[in-house]
């Protein structure tokens, strides 16, 4: 059955000796299912990581667009796509911030997904 293609750690939170150590505590925790455990690896890398700090901070500004046009008439994939991706290139331009093509491709594939029009 097929899935998702998951994005490698690294690509959304950077790269240093630091993070590669908090990014291995994160999946020890995953692979022993503890809840509390992942929760708190996750929140360190998180917070450890500027890169995923401002993704996170650029998701939110993101949030106002996708709410607003979760309402509008029905259309179709491809120009839903193109509609998130001229905004998201927009909060990219006006805040100057840098992104991965992997972390683009996440913003929009997502957004075009939650936006989903005329689905309930």
């Amino acid at each position: 059955m097929g899935g998702r293609k998951g994005s490698k750690v690294e690509k959304i939170i950077g790269k240093s000796p630091e993070l590669k150590r908090i990014k291995n505590q994160f999946l020890d925790a995953v692979r022993s299912e503890e809840p509390k455990r992942i929760i708190s690896s996750a929140v360190s890398l998180l917070s450890n990581s500027s890169q995923a700090i401002n993704s996170i901070s650029q998701a939110a500004r993101f949030l106002s667009f996708i709410k607003e046009n979760k309402n509008k008439e029905p259309t179709g994939y491809q120009e839903r796509k193109e509609e998130v991706a001229k905004e998201w290139a927009k909060i990219k331009k006006g805040s100057e911030f840098k992104t991965t093509s992997e972390i683009d491709k996440i913003f929009i594939e997502s957004a075009v997904k939650v936006i989903r029009r005329g689905k309930k």
